[in-house]
């Protein structure tokens, strides 16, 4: 397996903890995202997406630091390079680095699973609004008159209808 660098892995664990630590802020936002829509605290939502947003990029980052030393340390970009770096430096498990990274993939996936659940929420309020909406126009439309200058109140006027005064239909 080439190396390409780093021999030291004190960077590479460091960076776990900054990562775990930040998938754990980013959890308790999705948590409290989740409170937010059960409350239906709409200005909060706002608040909570922005600091969503701010953390996601923070992870993004992390993440993209953390595969930049797998890769100068093995020489690999791909799936398999944390693999490949766990049995080159701690292939004892002294170090801790292979709880380190199953804690970093468990609590990614409990924040994935979250944010789908948050998801399916707002996607499912979001159709009920729709919906809600959709009657109340359906309501309002059927009971809209248009009175012409002869004063007679016409219905709506579908399209392909003759458009006569209600009274002469």
């Amino acid at each position: 397996m080439p190396a390409t660098g780093q021999a030291d892995p004190a960077p590479l664990l460091s960076l776990l903890g900054r990562e775990f630590e930040a998938f754990r802020q980013f959890y308790q936002i999705l948590e409290s995202e989740q409170a937010a829509l059960i409350d239906s605290d709409v200005g909060r939502l706002m608040t909570l997406a922005q600091q969503k947003n701010d953390k996601a990029a923070e992870l993004t980052q992390l993440g993209e630091a953390r595969s930049a030393l797998v890769r100068a340390a093995t020489g690999l970009d791909n799936p398999l390079a944390m693999n490949a770096w766990l049995k080159r430096y701690d292939a004892d498990g002294r170090l801790g680095a292979a709880k380190r990274w199953e804690a970093l993939l468990d609590l990614a996936r409990r924040a994935k699973a979250l944010n789908e659940t948050n998801g399916l929420v707002i996607n499912t309020r979001l159709a009920h609004n729709e919906q809600a909406l959709s009657i109340l126009m359906g309501a309002n439309a059927s009971s809209t008159r248009i009175y012409g200058r002869d004063g007679q109140a016409y219905g709506s006027t579908p399209s392909g209808s003759s458009g006569r005064p209600l009274g002469k239909a």
